[in-house]
């Protein structure tokens, strides 16, 4: 399955429907889908770590029928021969969904055919004894929490988190909110593996909540979406970018795949510009110029002799942009890396936002020129490529108070300035002017390294250049990036990756997406 849809919770429900009232089942028939694929996934890690007593901890609503179905399933389809215990946490006068009730009576009469087979009601005086070799299955909540979780439940889910076992949330990690910030005072399972049904969710994406979720799976159970439901935010996937990838001519001459400037560099920060061009012309850019000072300028004469130079009239960094000494047929421009922000750097970006009308590439010290100078915002061409860091967006769009307030700042900034931000990060970010975002799927702890930043811009300059639409620009370059990183960790440990092995697995990346 590789469906790359993040739908809000209301969406997901609204697919709920959609599937119940297409295959004409029930909400119960939908829920013995999701335990049975889930029994699936559970039964295969039990295996695979070895372990002995199975602990299903359900809650009164569906979440707990599931978990209900989860625990069914493993005595009457897979015949384990474990202790599978069903841990009832209801507090006292709660209320069960009719679905819930249905599969506790189910429970029952199962219950009683198999010795393995056991009910633990779960109250602060008969709590939880866990074992560093069990398994806890956590189907308290599902992803309709609207508030946090307090009181009874959050001793439950201290008693699962300061157990030694091995931890599967099903659906969602119980006390996370799934497409909203989930509030600080909310007590959360820190699930080992989550088993995400149908969907992935925007919060499994974030990093305030990377130490919930754990290894994310999809599970599978055939729920379907109606055509008109289409999401503002999705998963890039490999599916996605190869479609976008385009074949080379075999008639192509260096003119055809467009000539960029990237203007970058001082003589404090030399490496940025060298990582920036060289990622440029190992993204199949036809011809390079980049204007730098003169010390950087006799490094990439060694480092990358297939550069053009065009040297800035000040030895320190960069001044003036003589736009009549370069080629009329620049295609992209891209600005920032290594430049420092020097009074007269600053003034030549002022002159680059008057001067071209192409969109640009802005990255390092270009967002922090822009980050000082808001008005200029507004003069940027349309779509044109920012690619901030956290702190860097920070400077850009204001403090945000989590990171689904991020990604609002994200994608209002996008939208008012008409350009693309791409928000690098674990998961980065590509926001569009419309609205839609898109996170990607590739790259690994090891390109969390200086530099990888600037790899990145000139990968992206190469592929304006060769005349991608600025989208399909930001999406390819920002998963061929990742793609790199990952292309690396065949080889080599991750811990060892520096910015500039990421130009030389390019080919790897390319070659991996398309099969090969």
């Amino acid at each position: 399955m590789d469906d790359n849809r993040l739908f809000a919770v209301s969406e997901i429900r609204e697919c709920e429907r959609f599937t119940i009232e297409k295959e004409q089942i029930s909400s119960l028939g939908l829920m013995e889908r999701a335990g049975e694929a889930c029994a699936e996934e559970v039964v295969e890690i039990l295996w695979m770590k070895g372990c002995e007593e199975v602990y299903v901890c359900v809650g009164t609503g569906n979440n707990g029928g599931d978990g209900v179905v989860i625990a069914i399933q493993l005595l009457e389809e897979h015949h384990i021969g474990n202790q599978v215990n069903l841990v009832v946490c209801a507090p006292e006068g709660a209320r069960f969904s009719s679905e819930m009730e249905y599969q506790l009576q189910r429970w029952q009469k199962v219950s009683q055919e198999y010795e393995n087979a056991h009910t633990v009601n779960y109250t602060t005086d008969n709590q939880l004894s866990v074992n560093k070799n069990d398994l806890v299955v956590d189907a308290l909540f599902g992803i309709g929490l609207n508030k946090p979780v307090a009181g009874f439940y959050a001793e439950v889910i201290r008693q699962i988190n300061d157990s030694p076992a091995y931890v599967i949330s099903v659906d969602i990690p119980s006390g996370l909110f799934a497409d909203q910030h989930t509030p600080d005072n909310s007590e959360v399972v820190v699930a080992d593996k989550t088993l995400s049904i149908q969907f992935q969710k925007t919060a499994f994406l974030l990093p305030e909540n990377d130490a919930f979720v754990g290894e994310v799976e999809v599970v599978d159970i055939g729920m379907e979406a109606p055509a008109e439901l289409v999401p503002d935010k999705w998963l890039l996937t490999s599916t996605d970018v190869r479609t976008v990838l385009r074949p080379r001519p075999k008639s192509a001459h260096k003119g055809t795949f467009g000539h960029g400037l990237l203007v970058a560099g001082c003589d404090r920060m030399p490496g940025a510009a060298v990582l920036s061009a060289t990622a440029a012309m190992r993204g199949g850019i036809g011809k390079l110029t980049v204007h730098t000072v003169r010390s950087v300028r006799d490094i990439l004469a060694v480092t990358l002799p297939e550069a053009i130079h065009d040297i800035d009239e000040n030895e320190q960094y960069v001044s003036h942009i003589d736009w009549n000494k370069l080629p009329e047929n620049i295609s992209a421009v891209a600005f920032g890396p290594g430049l420092g922000t020097a009074k007269q750097t600053v003034s030549a970006m002022k002159d680059i936002l008057d001067t071209v009308k192409l969109p640009l590439v802005i990255d390092a010290d270009g967002l922090n020129m822009l980050a000082e100078n808001k008005t200029w915002l507004a003069f940027l061409p349309p779509y044109s490529i920012l690619t901030p860091h956290f702190a860097e967006f920070e400077h850009l769009a204001g403090k945000p108070s989590d990171d689904f307030d991020r990604l609002m700042r994200a994608k209002q900034f996008a939208q008012r300035y008409s350009v693309i931000l791409v928000l690098k990060g674990h998961h980065t970010v590509v926001t569009f002017p419309d609205g839609r975002q898109f996170f990607n799927t590739t790259g690994n702890s090891g390109m969390a390294t200086a530099g990888s930043g600037d790899v990145l811009t000139g990968l992206l300059l190469a592929l304006l250049a060769q005349g991608y639409d600025p989208k399909h620009a930001a999406v390819l370059g920002v998963y061929l990036h990742g793609a790199a990183g990952d292309a690396y960790t065949e080889d080599y440990a991750a811990s060892t990756l520096i910015a500039s092995d990421l130009p030389r697995y390019f080919s790897d990346a390319i070659l991996t997406m398309n099969g090969q």
